[in-house]
């Protein structure tokens, strides 16, 4: 199942890439939110799981870190690529290794820490930051921005999976990211064409939906450890895709950094994945 979600994760990248072309990113993050918001919160109607249970206000803030980090991520690949945005994005387990050893006192042994200077090597060599008339500033900005807020939303929907099931922080997150980015981006309804029309399909069922319900009764499973592991797939399946479909090739420092990061990612999850992460 979580191999699976990976698969739609990470075609979902090369789509969005090539949604990208006809409409902006905050206005992708726009529809995006508004769909899945409606389609996960009627799942929650369905499945009676729409209290909040008094706590609105880190729901709303879930909001408004799941709006940041689609529109960073979406600004990142359409920049950077496909490849060198999801990977660097998907750094943002490394930085909640840093918040459990730095806020909330945990021991964090050897290995994870050399995994997080792997994954720093990595992100260097997948951006190619030695090629400095080459680099793209505002890509980079925003990918390491989709980094940071990716593992904001990691922290943070971890703690409210605690006490509400992982759909309702989903539907409520989605809910709230839509109403952020309803009030912060002008409205732009998107081209008739019908591939960009199927492409936001996509986007929204295939590419949002349902690897999110996959992962989570994947979590019923297994250990979240085990699923972070195997959702480190999801960076190679990317970069494979727009390959394949985009014509994004990788050169070889970038491959090799993109495996860098993505071994590291997985030893990272390996002592993160006791935290209760539902991941979108």
């Amino acid at each position: 199942m979580t191999a699976l979600a990976a698969l739609l994760f990470g075609v979902n990248g090369a789509i969005a890439a090539d949604l990208l072309t006809a409409v902006p990113p905050a206005n992708t993050a726009q529809i995006r939110s508004i769909l899945a918001a409606l389609i996960l919160g009627g799942l929650a109607y369905r499945r009676r799981a729409t209290r909040h249970g008094g706590r609105l206000l880190a729901l709303m803030a879930l909001g408004v870190i799941l709006a940041t980090v689609t529109v960073s991520f979406f600004a990142a690949i359409s920049r950077l690529g496909v490849g060198p945005g999801v990977t660097i994005q998907f750094t943002g387990p490394v930085l909640v290794l840093a918040w459990l050893r730095l806020i909330s006192k945990r021991a964090v042994p050897p290995r994870a820490w050399l995994a997080a200077v792997g994954a720093l090597i990595g992100v260097a060599l997948i951006s190619r930051v030695w090629e400095t008339d080459r680099l793209d500033l505002v890509g980079l900005g925003a990918a390491l921005l989709a980094s940071v807020t990716f593992a904001a939303y990691l922290i943070l929907s971890g703690f409210l999976g605690r006490f509400l099931p992982a759909v309702t922080v989903t539907a409520y997150g989605f809910g709230f990211a839509a109403l952020a980015l309803l009030a912060s981006v002008p409205v732009r309804l998107p081209p008739g064409d019908p591939v960009v029309v199927a492409e936001l399909i996509w986007l929204v069922t295939l590419g949002t939906v349902a690897p999110f319900l996959l992962e989570v009764g994947a979590l019923k499973r297994v250990d979240a450890g085990t699923v972070g592991v195997v959702a480190t797939l999801e960076p190679v399946i990317a970069a494979g895709t727009a390959w394949l479909w985009l014509g994004q090739m990788l050169d070889l420092w970038q491959v090799i950094g993109g495996l860098v990061v993505v071994t590291a990612v997985a030893v990272v999850q390996r002592y993160t994945g006791g935290e209760p992460t539902p991941i979108a």
